[in-house]
């Protein structure tokens, strides 16, 4: 009975608050990834990736109303410390993205060229990557040809870069360094590619016979070897499309870091030990076209568009009228918070009078009910009036006889 009973010791399956809250001194970005419209259920797949590859700082589980607007996300992002907010919509001519800085901007608005989902990415490959712990810490982030004098090249990189928390060189571990999010600019078309991948580290130097001998527990099947030579040497059943570790994929691990893969995930480094990096693609795939960029939230000015190019007099233009409505708008505001208060204050006056008016009129008839009641000499004025209590008659003198 006491072994039934002991208590067992729970292992430690999610990240510190502190870690989450901060990273690198800064505060981490969380993010909002929505719909909005219909959208088929290749797209609803696909949004499901993307938060998935924005984990742990989005809501996975985030669910949409057809009441709600962007300005009820916008209301709800001061509250939970959202940051980002990537939209997908579906129109006649295509699947389009929003990426959106809350809760002022700006706004970039892409069109989704191509996109692959995990599930296909991992039915293309010959060993998928089992998804273990991975999603517990952010990924990192790599740019490709993201170097451009263009301003719209520029605006993108700082918004991709501040997407997700940055990473302190000097307290990262390596065991939290587990994905890799990749985003590269193709020079000629302008379009951008987001491969999202899995990091593997294993040992350097060791042939996959070796390996699969040192990592499992069970012994391989070699009924079909003369000899534990040939399957050493022969690579534990390897491909010819499975090449070596490559030389410059090969990394130092120091003693007492935990990075290198284990039976039971990243295990310590008792010595200094030569490691192999190698990066597995998980999904999703996307193919984005830049086709503008808005000053502010899903508003405001153009700041880049892929399509429409303007002069700097009809730039000018543009800009006053637009200061123009924005001035309109401002007054309706103010008018509006103006006429709404001189009701309020309208309503208080009329109640007040009223209210005073009432309590005037039952002071006179408290005090008319105490002067008769004075004069006839009752008890209560206020339970002759209700009923509780009968007037006393004043009782008559007796007159003396002589």
């Amino acid at each position: 009975l006491r072994e039934m009973a002991r208590k067992q010791k729970k292992r430690r399956t999610h990240v510190e608050d502190d870690a989450q809250e901060k990273t690198g001194g800064e505060k981490v970005p969380k993010s909002f990834v929505v719909r909005r419209g219909k959208v088929p259920a290749l797209v609803r797949e696909l949004i499901k990736d993307v938060r998935k590859m924005m984990s742990p700082f989005t809501a996975l589980k985030l669910k949409e109303r057809k009441s709600n607007n962007l300005k009820d996300f916008v209301a709800l992002s001061g509250t939970l410390g959202v940051s980002h907010m990537l939209c997908f919509s579906t129109t006649e001519m295509g699947t389009y993205l929003r990426l959106g800085k809350l809760p002022r901007g700006p706004t970039m608005h892409f069109r989704v060229d191509q996109y692959c989902l995990c599930k296909d990415v991992a039915a293309s490959q010959r060993r998928p990557h089992s998804p273990g712990t991975e999603f517990l810490s952010p990924p990192l982030v790599v740019l490709n040809n993201m170097q451009s004098e263009d301003r719209h090249v520029k605006l993108t990189d700082i918004m991709v870069q501040n997407l997700f928390p940055a990473i302190d060189v000097d307290t990262a571990k390596l065991a939290q360094c587990r994905r890799v999010v990749l985003f590269r600019r193709d020079p000629e078309t302008g379009d951008f590619d987001v491969r999202h991948y899995v990091v593997h580290i294993k040992v350097a130097g060791l042939t996959r016979g070796v390996r699969k001998i040192v990592r499992k527990k069970a012994l391989p099947n070699l009924s079909k070897y003369q000899d534990i030579s040939e399957y050493v040497t022969g690579g534990g059943g390897m491909s010819d499309s499975e090449p070596e570790d490559a030389e410059d994929s090969k990394v130092d691990i120091q003693a007492g870091q935990r990075a290198i893969e284990g039976i039971r995930g990243p295990r310590r480094s008792k010595e200094e030990e030569a490691a192999a990096v190698k990066l597995v693609e998980i999904g999703p795939r996307l193919r984005l076209q830049l086709l503008k960029i808005e000053e502010g939230f899903c508003e405001g000015e153009v700041l880049y568009h892929h399509h429409v190019s303007k002069s700097p007099e009809e730039i000018a233009k543009l800009r006053e009228e637009m200061n123009r409505r924005k001035a309109d708008k401002d007054a309706r505001k103010r008018l509006q918070r103006e006429n709404v208060e001189k009701k309020k204050h309208a309503e208080e006056r009329k109640h007040g009078r009223g209210a005073g008016k009432e309590e005037e009129e039952e002071e006179m008839r408290d005090i008319e009910e105490q002067r008769a009641a004075f004069t006839r000499g009752a008890g209560n004025a206020k339970d002759v009036r209700q009923g509780r209590a009968m007037p006393t008659l004043p009782e008559p003198k007796l007159m003396g006889m002589s």
